[in-house]
């Protein structure tokens, strides 16, 4: 009588979050999604409408706190229990404030687990506008002792090769590269109508240091100066900031030109992008986003979308160096508003920008040679 061989355990993860939404583009696209293709059975316990599976991902929905010090005292723990429901063999959270939570997976359960630093928190956390100023420093010093001691015994990811500098030796380094969907490569090569009036786009987080409030201002330069052009800000936004641009755009009478699009789906946001006239990355140089990577600027490459980015030594490699656009002071107005000018007055330029990026994106600057350090970091976690 032959007997059957026992059926392998499929590999699992459980990724968790409480700060990001569940369509977030680097956790559920990029990773999710991705080790759902490789084989993984994949979980997500992260803020959602309701438990679900969605493109292959088990989707297991924990509340959103808005209260953000609520949030960081409660949500670690209900995510952690959670998460345990699971019984994933690996943990991967994505959030600083979850080192603790992370700290008790590993040394209390016995988990292996994996933290993603998306961004450089040390030097971020100068940036945060709720922060009064003399506090910074201090919290930045004490953030970054909690976070040696406390991911202790962690695989660490890190998104951004500038961070990565900053770390052990036994991190991976997985950037933040855009994976090259059929829908969204099949958009970027069909030929752009040049006699279409200009669409100027901006996909992200939409606030002020992410430079909303800028590019409203150039906008109106721009009308003032008799372009006729349209403008689209795609990404999430505080109420309060909503107002605030609302109230601009009445009052500087741009409601035919300018447009707030809130968050939108990647794929769609992209294809939107893959028929824009110019990429807008305008963020504000506060250390965070002078030294890391915008990964929009790779987006927008991958769309064929020539960029109009501020001027940070970090980003002149991908955009001066690969010929796939300009970049311009984000203090100085005046410089915007030149470079746009600029940009928009040469549609032979930007059509070899437009070529140039999408070369780029597709032979450099893409996830399938980074998700394969990803894979490398759980095989090696798997085999301990």
């Amino acid at each position: 009588m032959l007997h059957k061989k026992p059926q392998q355990k499929a590999k699992s993860v459980c990724h968790i979050s409480t700060v990001h939404p569940h369509t977030d583009v680097r956790v559920f696209y990029r990773e999710c999604c991705s080790l759902v293709e490789d084989g993984y059975e994949v979980n997500l316990v992260i803020p959602c409408g309701s438990s679900c599976i969605k493109d292959g991902v088990k989707l297991h929905a924990i509340p959103r706190f808005k209260n953000r010090l609520l949030r960081m005292l409660f949500m670690p723990w209900v995510a952690m229990f959670a998460a345990l429901k699971t019984k994933s063999s690996i943990y991967h959270y994505h959030d600083p404030e979850l080192i603790f939570m992370g700290f008790v997976l590993r040394w209390i359960f016995g988990k292996k687990v994996v933290f993603d630093i998306h961004e450089f928190v040390v030097r971020q956390i100068a940036g945060k506008p709720y922060l009064p100023p003399f506090t910074r420093k201090p919290i930045s010093i004490c953030y970054g002792f909690l976070e040696r001691i406390f991911t202790t015994g962690q695989a660490l990811i890190i998104a951004n090769e500038h961070t990565f500098t900053a770390y052990s030796q036994k991190s991976y380094l997985v950037q933040n590269y855009p994976v090259l969907k059929d829908e969204i490569v099949a958009a970027a090569s069909t030929e752009k109508q040049t006699d279409q009036v200009p669409h100027l786009i901006y996909v992200g987080g939409v606030s002020k240091v992410r430079g909303a409030e800028l590019s409203v201002d150039l906008a109106a330069k721009l009308a003032e100066r008799g372009h006729d052009f349209t403008m689209q800000l795609i990404g999430p936004y505080s109420d309060e900031f909503g107002r605030e641009m609302k109230l601009k755009i009445e009052k500087l009478n741009l409601q035919s030109k300018v447009f707030f699009s809130g968050h939108m789906d990647w794929v769609e946001a992209m294809e939107l992008t893959s028929k824009a006239t110019i990429g807008m990355c305008l963020l504000l140089p506060i250390p965070n986003y002078t030294t890391c990577l915008a990964t929009k600027i790779i987006e927008y490459m991958m769309c064929g979308t020539p960029v109009l980015c501020s001027k940070f030594d970090h980003w002149r490699p991908y955009v001066e160096g690969e010929k796939t656009g300009m970049m311009a002071d984000p203090e100085n107005l005046e410089e915007v508003v030149e470079v746009c000018e600029k940009m928009l007055s040469d549609p032979d330029a930007l059509k070899t920008m437009r070529k140039n990026g999408i070369e780029a994106a597709h032979a450099k600057y893409n996830w399938e040679s980074e998700f394969n350090e990803l894979l490398k970091c759980y095989e090696v976690l798997l085999e301990k």
